[in-house]
């Protein structure tokens, strides 16, 4: 075998284990967070009632109309909870999550009882708009467990149209 094959073979074999080595090195931290947030044995079994997500009028407070999965930008819309479907001993929260996975809008942490006031959780526009931006929203009902979120009890998606 000449150097020059050989030198091409030791440098693709050392290429090949930088690679391997960054592979598993993502591997390994995509399990631990895996098991961080989604902790073993952390199920409940238990189900959130989302009643459903409503067109919102923001100056009353409350939902109109029937339940959509799909909204135009010109209207607000909010997601309706029974927070009575749940056990008293949990600590839940409920988000709005946009398609870049920012926040958009909150109730809680706290116990299912001591939420009955806030059933409707609305989408909040991002800060300088008075719309909401265009793409698919997730709403979600959480289990927390010491502040960090350990299961999802409903979850609902929603498309804002461009239009």
């Amino acid at each position: 075998m000449s150097g020059s094959t050989y030198d091409q073979l030791r440098t693709l074999y050392r290429t090949l284990l930088v690679y391997a080595t960054v592979g598993v090195l993502i591997l390994s931290i995509g399990i631990v967070q895996f098991a961080y947030f989604e902790r073993p044995g952390q199920a409940s079994g238990v189900t959130a009632r989302i009643v459903g997500v409503y067109e919102y009028d923001p100056t009353s407070h409350k939902t109109v109309g029937p339940d959509r999965s799909e909204f135009p930008r010109s209207e607000e819309f909010a997601a309706v909870v029974d927070w009575s479907s749940l056990p008293s001993n949990l600590i839940v929260d409920a988000r709005w999550y946009d398609t870049f996975g920012s926040m958009r809008g909150a109730v809680g942490p706290a116990h299912p009882s001591a939420l009955t006031d806030h059933g409707v959780v609305p989408v909040e526009a991002p800060e300088g708009f008075h719309l909401v931006l265009p793409g698919r929203y997730t709403f979600v009902v959480e289990r927390l467990q010491d502040g960090v979120p350990v299961e999802v009890l409903g979850r609902r998606f929603v498309v804002v149209d461009r239009s």
